[in-house]
């Protein structure tokens, strides 16, 4: 009796990690993306696009290559980014989904650039 329950159990336990472990991929994706800059691809600020996007739970997070991006302005909102030495990626969260394509302002510092660059952030 106590190894049938045992048994059955650890099925019970298996079954459940194995829910959990579909649920959580069906809630995260990962999107490419490039950025367009006066209606257009612009080859440019793309480059710096390390890879896709991950969207999740109605976050966005991207990462740049470099440490030129201090900041992103979507809405009226500023969103900081954090950069890692050890990868040289400035990686940024904020709201959206993929469903829609983002407006936003890249704040660039780079040599003489001190610049916001007007893009937006289309979904492919």
């Amino acid at each position: 009796m106590t190894k049938m329950f045992k048994k059955s159990l650890m099925l019970t336990l298996m079954a459940m990690a194995l829910v959990l472990a579909m649920a959580a991929s069906a809630f995260a994706a990962t999107e490419s993306y490039e950025f367009h800059y006066g209606g257009s691809y612009h080859s440019h600020s793309s480059s710096y696009i390390s890879g896709p996007a991950d969207v999740t739970g109605g976050q966005v997070t991207i990462k740049l290559t470099g440490n030129y991006f201090p900041e992103i302005k979507v809405g009226s909102t500023v969103y900081y980014g954090s950069y890692d030495t050890g990868t040289n990626l400035t990686t940024f969260v904020f709201p959206g989904s993929a469903s829609a394509d983002i407006p936003l302002e890249l704040k660039v510092v780079a040599g003489p650039h001190n610049m916001v660059y007007n893009l937006t952030l289309v979904w492919l």
